[in-house]
């Protein structure tokens, strides 16, 4: 009787194994939104909690309203920057593809600051690098926005998905919070205590790091609008990703940018603009990210640098979001460990 046993279990298995396979190719398409939604239902997961209160408790009302805060803060003024940025990177690159110059500035900047490198290398042609390294980039972020916005519909779609499986992991998440429990061959102490980790990783990670990164490149974007920088929306999204670099951060922007200004006899402004720079998205840096990391994960910065290249690289820009939390559920992990290693009667030695 053991033998047919046996063979029930691996059949089994295998049937498990083809349709657990084909489900995952069929669901394939909509992992990044799931991704999405079940990041931003962990970061909003206050605003819903006060909401249920005041629907008395009603799951379905309280996850409406949740659903839609996190559209009008958060989805819509995504789509319109990315509609913004996509706009100024379409009209540099029609300017350069016409063989004209997009700024005058920049020719006469470049002329300035050329005039001085060539008293040391007699034979480097500044303009000729210049515009061959910055054409060259400026084509590889127009073929890959256009590659991002190119499908709006299936943009739209993604928004969507990501807004329904919100509403029903806030509506659902009790039941599906039991459902992994149960299969989980962990104690359920030790589910529960991964669980609210990841949840404060998480947290911590996105809204120390990233938001922090985020509100420096939405100040050098209206620093550099202010005073009269060019493409202030796309110089904010790179402000961004530099923000994140440690020591750094977005002065290897602001720094060349109002020496720009200096160069071209703009005093007033190339002075405003690093004043801007220093007291106004210098500042938030050391006063906002220490007030959103001070009951999270503390992952050093280096690090969460390395995993949003890593992410960008592996997943487009949803690895802005992707290498930092795959980083934060590492740590998390290796935080639980020696939890589990004790309970366990092991020695972790």
């Amino acid at each position: 009787m053991l033998k047919p046993q046996i063979s029930e279990l691996v059949f089994f298995w295998i049937m498990l194994g083809i349709v657990g396979a084909f489900t995952f190719v069929i669901m394939s398409p909509y992992l990044t939104p799931l991704f999405l939604a079940g990041v931003f239902a962990i970061l909003f997961s206050p605003i819903h909690r006060y909401l249920l209160k005041r629907t008395h408790g009603n799951e379905g009302r309280a996850a409406l309203f949740t659903v839609l805060v996190v559209l009008i803060l958060v989805l819509i003024p995504l789509i319109f920057l990315g509609t913004l940025m996509f706009k100024e990177v379409l009209s540099i690159y029609e300017s350069l593809a016409q063989g004209n110059v997009f700024l005058s500035g920049i020719d006469r900047s470049i002329a300035t600051v050329g005039e001085y490198v060539q008293r040391i290398v007699p034979t480097f042609e500044i303009r000729a690098n210049v515009y061959m390294y910055f054409e060259s980039l400026i084509r590889w972020v127009a073929a890959n926005l256009n590659n991002f916005f190119g499908s709006i519909l299936a943009f739209l779609f993604q928004i969507f998905i990501i807004n329904v499986g919100m509403f029903f992991l806030y509506r659902d998440g009790k039941r599906l919070r039991a459902f992994a429990l149960k299969w989980s061959p962990l104690n359920d102490d030790y589910d529960n205590s991964i669980i609210m980790k990841i949840e404060t990783a998480v947290s911590s990670v996105v809204r120390g790091a990233l938001a922090t990164a985020i509100v420096q490149g939405v100040m050098l974007g209206i620093g550099f609008a202010i005073f009269g920088i060019p493409n202030p929306v796309l110089w904010g999204v790179i402000g961004t990703i530099a923000a994140l670099i440690p020591l750094l951060g977005t002065a290897i922007i602001t720094i060349p940018a109002g020496a720009w200004l200096l160069f071209t006899g703009h005093l007033g402004m190339g002075l405003g603009l690093i004043a801007w720079s220093v007291f106004g998205v210098g500042l938030v840096d050391n006063v906002l990210r220490p007030f959103l990391m001070k009951r999270g994960m503390n992952v050093h910065p280096f690090l969460i640098l390395l995993s949003v290249f890593g992410g960008l690289a592996y997943f487009g820009p949803v690895g802005f979001l992707v290498g930092p939390i795959v980083l934060a559920f590492f740590f998390t992990l290796l935080e639980v460990y020696p939890m589990i290693i004790k309970g366990r009667g092991i020695n972790a030695e």
